[in-house]
């Protein structure tokens, strides 16, 4: 591994610069890739975004949906308002309790 606290100044600026050089020629062969990819796609008679449905996705990391957990608790004034018991206890569960109530009547 490079030690970069030990190179001098002008090494290190020719460094950068050649990193950017790195960064700028990797950018633009994976642009000249995608055009690639799209012109072979339209010639098809297809988007690229249509290849890549068809395709399902293949070679990428597989898409994960979260459903998100169940709601645990109700508020009993607005039942449009739940709360699944994970992360923060929203304002209408920290009123109720700071009341009396208790997360047992809150269960849905």
């Amino acid at each position: 591994m490079l030690d970069l606290e030990t190179l001098p100044l002008p090494e290190l600026r020719t460094l950068k610069a050649q990193v950017e050089a790195e960064i700028r020629r990797r950018g633009s062969a994976t642009q000249r890739l995608v055009k690639k990819v799209q012109k072979l796609a339209a010639d098809q008679g297809l988007s690229l975004n249509e290849l890549v449905a068809i395709a399902g996705g293949a070679g990428a990391a597989p898409a994960t949906s979260r459903s998100g957990s169940a709601i645990k608790y109700r508020n009993p004034v607005n039942p449009s308002q739940g709360w699944t018991g994970h992360g923060r206890k929203p304002g209408w569960v920290v009123e109720y309790l700071a009341n009396g109530g208790t997360l047992d009547k809150l269960a849905v």
